[in-house]
C-alpha cells in the first residue's frame, strides 16, 4: 500500500513563499518604469532554482508499505529501504528535524541493520492506516495504542 505525505499548509506556504516572492519581485524590477534590469534577472534566477531545486528533492513524496519493506520515497534522492523484519517500534511524534515530510505530524521509525540503530522521519496522512499495514505486513509487529511495535 503507497501512503502518501501529510501536508501542513503552513510548512507548505513558507516553502511556496520562497519560490513566489524571488519571482514576483524579479518580474516587478523588469517591468517596471526604471526597475533595476538585473537584479530582476538575478531575483528570477533565484526563485526558478529554489523552485526546481524544491520539486527535484520533493517529488515524488510517499511511503510504500510493501509484502517485506518498508519503501521511502523523496524526489530525486535515494529510496530508503526498510526491511519490515528490521522495525523495532513505530510511535507519533513532532520532532523538526529535516526528513521526507511535508508535515511535523510524524511518525519515527526505529529499526536496526546489521546491529546499528537507525531511524526514519515520515508523515504519512493517515496514521492508522499505514500503522495497521505495518502490522498486517510484519510479522511480528504489534499495535500497540498509537505505536507500532516488536513483540519476539
Amino acid at each position: 500500500m503507497i501512503h502518501r505525505s501529510k501536508k501542513d499548509w503552513w510548512l507548505v506556504s513558507l516553502v511556496m513563499a520562497a519560490v513566489v516572492l524571488p519571482l514576483l519581485f524579479g518580474a516587478y524590477q523588469l517591468f517596471s518604469p526604471g526597475g533595476d534590469k538585473q537584479g530582476g534577472w538575478s531575483s528570477l534566477l533565484v526563485g526558478t532554482t529554489t523552485g526546481a531545486v524544491v520539486l527535484l528533492l520533493t517529488y515524488p513524496m510517499s511511503y510504500e508499505v510493501a509484502a517485506s519493506t518498508l519503501i521511502i520515497r523523496c524526489g530525486i534522492m535515494p529510496r530508503t529501504v526498510v526491511p519490515l523484519a528490521a522495525i523495532r517500534e513505530v510511535r507519533p511524534t513532532r520532532n523538526p528535524l529535516s526528513a521526507p515530510a511535508w508535515s511535523l505530524d510524524r511518525v519515527k521509525v526505529n529499526y536496526k541493520v546489521d546491529d546499528e540503530s537507525r531511524s526514519a522521519l515520515i508523515s504519512p496522512e493517515d496514521k492508522t492506516a499505514f500503522m495497521h499495514d505495518l502490522v498486517t505486513e510484519g510479522v511480528g509487529l504489534q499495535l500497540r495504542g498509537e505505536r507500532v511495535v516488536r513483540v519476539s
